[in-house]
């Protein structure tokens, strides 16, 4: 099942957070240049007992506008606990994607 987020506002951003909390095992796409997506663990580096994932994503538990990036949601996140999944809604829709470099390690290959 894929989950869609997007929207500059706290219930987007705050809904986003929480599919992210329930599904730490998951990936998230996050919309860059039109058409092109970056696939992500969902969970941050620094919430991973083991490392995996990256800084950028921020916090899962950090609120709408609480730090820096403000909020997570105002480019598109596709969501889901399938890899599988994500690439292909990517495809069907035309779009394409590309795995993140701080994510996508030798260490925490997907």
């Amino acid at each position: 099942m894929v989950s869609i987020f997007q929207g500059d506002d706290a219930e987007t951003h705050r809904a986003f957070q929480a599919w992210r909390r329930a599904n730490m095992d998951g990936f998230d796409m996050t919309e860059g240049p039109a058409g092109s997506f970056t696939i992500h663990y969902a969970q941050d580096k620094r919430e991973n007992s083991a490392g995996r994932g990256c800084w950028h994503q921020g916090g899962s538990g950090n609120d709408y506008r609480a730090d820096k990036d403000g909020c997570y949601t105002t480019a598109r996140k596709v969501c889901s606990n399938s890899l599988a999944d994500l690439t292909a809604w990517a495809r069907n829709n035309g779009f394409k994607t590309k795995k993140c470099g701080h994510c996508n390690t030798e260490q925490f290959p997907f």
